[in-house]
């Protein structure tokens, strides 16, 4: 019998491929995304109104996991609402587009997250440690449309907001580590952009019904400047400023 499973869901390229991956495991039922966030808080880099608009085209449930703004104990949770969605929908499978160890993680969160939940939880990593250069390639090869939504400097610029993730895109990336590499910068772009240099949302893909279009404000996205740059531990990026995308009012 195939177990019911639930993609962790950002709207982003990794969870996409990750999607379809699942999708092509015989041994999974995909029926449902599932978003992890933070309340109150604004997915910048990930709009919710996106990722509601992308569940519709594909044509899946889109649960909403709330982390509580007052909370203390992140993993208490992320489990927590584990066992809701297993216990009122049947998840057994919760199934990310991670790659690589996030922050001072030690082990997958995800993965730590089901163990606690217990009850036959657990998660499936298809792109794992996968060469990042591969991954870009086969989102591009299984015909995902895909756009930056959020990137970080000294990496990237505003220009970068709305653009398509093409092969010209990859090349410029793959010219940008190049010159990190020869300036001999401690942590070069990740082209996957696994420590947060940048953020994609996808618009279109194999499973897509329709094309996602939003009234996006293509003159200006949004800037926030850092003073002294942000402070996250382990191996995440820290930028000075970051251009995230934005909507026209109304």
């Amino acid at each position: 019998k195939k177990e019911i499973a639930a993609i962790s869901w950002t709207g982003g390229k990794d969870c996409n491929l990750a999607l379809l991956y699942a999708k092509r495991n015989l041994s999974l039922d995909v029926q449902y995304l599932i978003c992890f966030r933070p309340e109150e808080n604004a997915f910048r880099a990930h709009p919710i109104p996106f990722m509601e608009a992308q569940a519709a085209s594909i044509g899946l449930t889109l649960l909403f996991v709330m982390i509580p703004k007052d909370t203390t104990d992140y993993m208490q949770a992320y489990v927590d609402g584990m066992t809701k969605v297993r216990d009122e929908h049947g998840i057994k499978v919760i199934c990310t587009g991670d790659m690589d160890l996030v922050g001072t993680m030690e082990r997958n969160w995800i993965e730590r997250c089901c163990e606690q939940a217990g009850g036959g939880m657990r998660c499936y990593l298809p792109l794992w440690q996968m060469d990042r250069e591969q991954c870009l390639t086969t989102l591009l090869k299984e015909g995902f449309e895909i756009v930056f939504t959020c990137v970080k400097s000294p990496f990237f610029d505003g220009s970068w907001i709305n653009r398509i993730l093409d092969e010209d895109a990859m090349k410029e990336m793959q010219e940008i580590r190049g010159r990190n590499l020869k300036e001999g910068m401690e942590k070069p772009l990740d082209l996957g952009g696994e420590r947060g240099e940048y953020h994609t949302m996808c618009v279109n893909g194999p499973f897509y019904e329709e094309r996602v279009v939003l009234d996006v404000n293509y003159e200006e996205p949004h800037r926030e400047d850092k003073k002294g740059g942000t402070h996250w531990k382990g191996n995440i990026h820290n930028a000075d400023s970051i251009w995230t995308i934005s909507f026209n009012e109304g």
